[in-house]
């Protein structure tokens, strides 16, 4: 029987983020394992004559990243999020945009939701959460080291078109991982199904929360620029009542809530909103780039932390955020929220959404049995104070560079 070849790799800074920071530390795997994680001075003594030293010296090494929201199937509409700028706040006007450009590009092409998902585990992903509206969106994660998550998508907020996306989801494929949009776009029933069949499967239901005023002022008065859209694309809203509370709220009311929910982006979320989301242990992604370029505001992230939730980070769709990185969604929420300390930033890009994924024993940390599919980042601070590294790596987005230790 061959004799699994074990690699000790020693770094200036070793990051595990499930524990604290290592100064001149060592990684040591065997088997697309982590055998151990430690200082180098303890570690290199576990080394034989068969162990493969590799020393990445001026680099820091840290766990792959995941993505917890993302829509490969857009990647064909990234021009959007370059050449369009949306009014700030003004999300009906850009969805129409993106429909109208939908229409005209015709069929989705896989072949660009591939090169999108490629270019995310250039980037360091090694796991991404994602959403579509065709089943064949499954298939875009077939031959790559990176895991992907798909969701199929289900709209229909009420009358015929609840009954027809019901009537889908009935027909899905019992593998198939499928959830709604958001409160606005998918009816209670649907939803409720929805949460049923995820339940059963043990599958995560990620879903748009609070996204916009115009959703929060739709959900409260059945009014506002949320109501003209819908009625345009011919949505019956008579048969639809409005549930006069928050989105946070109304899925709480509808039995959504618990720990394998995921409420994505969570802007317009109030004080009692998350208290509500920390108490029934929802989970959270935020896509700062995203929203910044909507202009739809930002999440109180200091609000979440105060409530004892790690929220995880997306990137949302390459049609809608004109930087598609991990790293430049880190760099805009320190923009955003300053006072927040970067290492709670990398554990957001890392260990939080590998949680939600259920991959928390595989990736996002490095600990004694998960993936040895790590990041060795060149760092100028690598060998200096480990806050000043990670000062460095949650801004300076696309000036980040990696190498991946597989």
């Amino acid at each position: 029987m061959a004799t699994e070849t074990r690699y000790l790799y020693r770094a200036p800074l070793v990051l595990p983020v499930i524990s604290p920071p290592l100064v001149d530390g060592g990684v040591l795997t065997a088997d697309e394992r982590v055998l151990a994680v430690g200082p180098w001075a303890e570690l290199r003594g576990e080394a034989d004559e068969s162990t493969k030293v590799v020393d990445y010296d001026g680099h820091v090494l840290l766990p792959a990243l995941v993505n917890a929201h993302c829509h490969l199937e857009l990647a064909h509409l990234d021009f959007l999020a370059r050449d369009y700028q949306p009014d700030p706040g003004d999300i009906t006007g850009w969805i129409r945009r993106l429909l109208a450009e939908r229409e005209k590009c015709g069929a989705i092409a896989p072949e660009d939701a591939m090169l999108a998902m490629a270019r995310l585990f250039a980037g360091g992903c090694r796991t991404v959460i994602d959403i579509g509206n065709d089943p064949a969106g499954a298939t875009v994660g077939r031959n790559f080291r990176a895991r992907l998550l798909f969701h199929l998508e289900l709209l229909g907020l009420s009358g015929e078109r609840e009954e027809a996306a019901l009537a889908r989801l009935a027909a899905c494929p019992a593998e198939l991982c499928c959830t709604g949009h958001a409160p606005y776009s998918s009816g209670a029933r649907l939803l409720q199904a929805l949460k049923e069949r995820a339940r059963t499967a043990g599958c995560l239901l990620p879903i748009h929360v609070a996204e916009s005023a115009a959703e929060e002022e739709f959900l409260l008065s059945g009014g506002g620029p949320m109501a003209d859209f819908l009625r345009e694309r011919g949505v019956d809203l008579a048969a639809f009542p409005p549930p006069g509370c928050s989105a946070v709220v109304w899925l709480d009311r509808l039995g959504l809530l618990d720990e394998r929910t995921l409420c994505v982006h969570a802007v317009r979320v109030s004080r009692e909103d998350v208290a509500l989301l920390a108490d029934r242990k929802a989970g959270v992604c935020l896509c700062p780039g995203a929203n910044r370029y909507l202009g739809v505001g930002k999440a109180p992230l200091e609000l979440l932390l105060e409530h004892g939730m790690l929220p995880a980070l997306g990137t949302d769709s390459p049609a809608g955020n004109p930087h598609f990185s991990l790293w430049r969604e880190m760099q805009t929420l320190r923009e955003d929220h300053p006072a927040v300390a970067p290492a709670t930033v990398l554990a957001m890009a890392s260990r939080a959404g590998a949680r939600l994924a259920g991959r928390e024993k595989e990736t996002g940390v490095i600990a004694p049995g998960v993936e040895s599919s790590l990041l060795a980042v060149p760092c100028p601070a690598a060998g200096c104070d480990p806050e000043a590294a990670l000062e460095y790596l949650t801004t300076a987005g696309s000036d980040v560079r990696l190498e991946w230790i597989e």
